[in-house]
């Protein structure tokens, strides 16, 4: 019997539509090559009964990321950032093995277990509101820490009181930070041009800090797990040098 290469921990329906969904923690047993995550297990939240790819393609992606405004097929319309993550490579990979049985099915509770002491991406692909939240409790139980983000956090049906504990609130201004914030929330804020805000720190494994660190070694998106300030970073996705916003000088 081949060796699992990961954890199948939910099977079931997508709580933002209610289509079949997977939810698979990967990189068990290697680090994972991401040099600005750095040594984190990974989590894929995606369709299983279609290609990422083609999920991504006619919209079916709405299961996992919702209405998130860098889907692809919403960032065409809007000129917003597109995601950045590669679909066409680590995804696919990760749902071709699915298709393959290549990963071991265990309980949110035995993954916890078994991952004692690690630390955990929540959401490397996928939002992580699209898995039920206790799904998540039982996987970090024994947890050394973890990272997550979500744009999920405006929906009528967010429990902030359960989800701020994992995910920062994905935010793209500084006004839904603020929201954010009322409801409990940490942010993690994609900025366009520079504009940190007083209670904001620049992400130390962003391009513009130097990427003096990694994110398994920073852990600061952790939720209010962690006693930091919020996070922003620059908008480094495909197209962002057009969508630099140019400061000029008021002249004295």
């Amino acid at each position: 019997m081949k060796k699992a290469l990961g954890y199948i921990v939910y099977e079931g329906t997508s709580q933002i539509d209610g289509a079949p969904i997977v939810v698979i923690l990967n990189k068990i047993h290697a680090s994972s090559n991401n040099a600005k995550t750095g040594a984190l297990i990974q989590s894929f939240i995606i369709r299983s009964d279609v290609h990422p790819v083609d999920a991504l393609r006619t919209g079916d992606d709405v299961s996992i990321c919702g209405q998130c405004e860098h889907r692809p097929v919403l960032a065409k319309k809007t000129g917003k950032a597109p995601c950045y993550v590669n679909v066409g490579k680590s995804v696919a990979q990760v749902y071709k093995a699915y298709k393959r049985d290549r990963y071991q099915r265990v309980t949110p509770a035995e993954a916890g277990i078994l991952l004692a002491g690690r630390q955990i991406r929540i959401g490397t692909y996928g939002d992580p509101y699209a898995c039920p939240v206790d799904v998540w409790e039982d996987v970090t139980s024994h947890a050394k820490g973890w990272t997550g983000y979500t744009h999920q956090w405006q929906r009528k049906r967010f429990n902030h009181a359960r989800w701020s504990r994992f995910v920062m609130a994905s935010t793209e201004t500084i006004d839904q930070s603020a929201l954010a914030n009322l409801y409990g929330m940490r942010t993690f804020r994609v900025s366009i041009g520079i504009d940190r805000q007083p209670l904001e720190a620049t992400c130390p494994a962003s391009k513009e800090a130097g990427a003096r660190t990694t994110c398994a070694d920073c852990m600061l998106c952790g939720g209010t797990s962690k006693t930091a300030r919020d996070i922003v970073i620059a908008d480094h996705a495909l197209g962002h040098k057009n969508r630099v916003i140019k400061i000029q000088k008021v002249p004295a």
